[in-house]
C-alpha cells in the first residue's frame, strides 16, 4: 500500500492542470466520492466556477462490486466542454457505465477525464493522468479525515 499524502497533492494538482488547461473545459465533474477533492482542487486551479458531483459507486470499503451504481445528475445545459475528474482508474468500470450515460444524455457536449492514477489493465484510460497504479493507494483524504477512534 502506498500513502498519498497533502504535499504530495498539491505538487499534482499543479502537474495535472497543465495538460488540462488545454483541453479548455468549461465544468468539471467529480465523481462522488474518491473525485471530490480533485474536482474541487483542479476547478480552482483552472477557475472554472461550474463544478459539480455526480455519485457513481463501483466499491464497498475495499471491495469491488458486481454492478456500478450512478445516482445523481448533472446540469451540463450550458455546458461545452466537460472533465470528469476522479482520484483513480482502477478497474475502469465506473468510467465504463458513467462516460456512455453522459454522452447520451449530453450529446452537445465533450468529455475529457482526469485522474491522478491509473492501472494499465483498466476497461477505460484517462485522457490525463500523472501515476501508474501497482498497488493499492491511500489517500489522504481517506485517512486524514477520519475520527481518531477509526483509525
Amino acid at each position: 500500500m502506498i500513502y498519498y499524502d497533502y504535499k504530495q497533492f498539491c505538487t499534482d494538482i499543479q502537474r495535472l492542470s497543465q495538460p488540462c488547461e488545454s483541453f479548455q473545459a468549461d465544468t468539471v465533474i467529480a465523481i462522488a466520492r474518491g473525485g471530490m477533492t480533485l474536482g474541487h482542487a483542479l476547478a480552482m486551479r483552472l477557475d472554472i466556477r461550474n463544478l459539480q458531483s455526480i455519485r457513481v459507486e463501483s466499491y464497498d470499503a475495499d471491495v469491488q462490486r458486481n454492478e456500478v451504481s450512478i445516482l445523481g445528475q448533472c446540469d451540463l445545459s450550458s455546458s461545452k466542454r466537460v472533465l470528469v475528474v476522479d482520484d483513480i482508474v482502477d478497474s475502469g468500470q465506473t468510467l465504463f457505465a458513467l462516460l456512455p450515460l453522459l454522452r447520451s444524455s449530453h450529446p452537445h457536449c465533450e468529455f475529457r477525464v482526469a485522474t491522478l492514477f491509473t492501472k494499465q489493465t483498466a476497461l477505460v484510460q484517462p485522457d490525463f493522468f500523472l501515476h501508474e497504479a501497482t498497488e493499492w493507494i491511500d489517500f489522504f483524504w481517506e485517512r486524514d479525515f477520519l475520527k481518531s477512534d477509526s483509525i
